[in-house]
């Protein structure tokens, strides 16, 4: 194997790697500002691959970019306000049960109305024929999904970082009480949050659909290896939800050229290691998941 095909390989997994990181991010903001447990985020991937396929198909690709965000949005204002908000203060374990059974519902309400076999959904048309990139042919739409994790990175970046809404975010993950006392409304702020987190699931269907089977199954498929990213990127740590999702993302795609069948258990075997190794996570804070 040469340079050119070893890139291409690496590449690829960026590509694997970029997807699980939209997802973990939304489940890595609603842990780190809520600390609250979503096994429902692969459920809203799902929605949003279903939506951006109804759309693409219907109307315009370009228009799932604008409609899928806002509809997911408002769904997870909605999920936060009518059932969240009242297990914020409950156990992990229930928070888990909760929100994976609504997943299930979610999962069985798509089956009964779109049936449970794949819908084909291929990407613009434009995004299809491999392109000459330097070191060889390559997907544009796999490009596309790069770049569209890297601006929303970005974006998440800036957000929290230097607005008056991300100030009181990160506040409130560390007081929420006092924040309130100050006369700030921290129940709103966190709606937003939720939403935002839902939001983010939802733009990952859209550019994940098209590499993903758009069925039922799809949400359980991608929540198992999203959350291991979270875990190993330390539970509500953003920036170790890229790493962890880039690392899953490699690992995946090495493995798939070296030896295919470890392609199936590997990200369970980077987590172990990394988690024996360091029990809090990559960038985890010091004491969680910790004696």
């Amino acid at each position: 194997m040469d340079y050119a095909q070893f890139a291409l390989v690496l590449l690829t997994g960026l590509q694997v790697g970029a997807i699980y990181v939209l997802i973990a991010l939304g489940l890595t903001l609603i842990f780190g500002t809520l600390g609250f447990v979503n096994f429902a985020h692969g459920a809203l991937f799902m929605i949003g691959a279903y939506l951006a396929w109804l759309i693409a198909t219907h109307y315009a690709f370009w228009l799932a970019f604008l409609v899928v965000p806002a509809v997911l949005f408002l769904l997870g204002a909605i999920m936060e306000r009518g059932l969240m908000q009242f297990f914020y203060r409950r156990a992990h374990t229930d928070q888990i049960l909760v929100t994976f059974g609504l997943a299930l519902v979610v999962q069985e309400l798509m089956r009964w109305i779109f049936g449970g076999t794949a819908k084909p959904f291929s990407p613009p048309d434009w995004a299809v024929v491999p392109v000459n990139i330097g070191i060889g042919y390559y997907p544009p739409w796999r490009l596309v999904i790069i770049g569209v994790t890297l601006a929303v990175v970005t974006l998440l970046y800036l957000l929290l970082r230097f607005t008056n809404f991300g100030l009181v975010v990160r506040a409130g993950m560390r007081d929420p009480e006092m924040v309130t006392l100050l006369g700030v409304n921290v129940p709103r702020r966190f709606t937003v949050v939720f939403g935002l987190g839902a939001l983010l699931a939802g733009l990952a269907g859209v550019v994940g659909g098209p590499t993903t089977a758009v069925n039922p199954d799809v949400g359980i498929a991608m929540l198992v290896p999203s959350f291991l990213v979270v875990v190993i990127g330390g539970m509500g740590n953003i920036g170790g939800a890229i790493l962890a999702g880039l690392l899953l993302g490699e690992a995946i795609s090495l493995a798939v050229l070296f030896y295919p069948p470890l392609s199936q258990i590997i990200i369970y075997v980077v987590a172990a290691v990394v988690l024996v190794w360091r029990p809090r996570g990559l960038l985890g804070i010091k004491g969680v998941m910790e004696k």
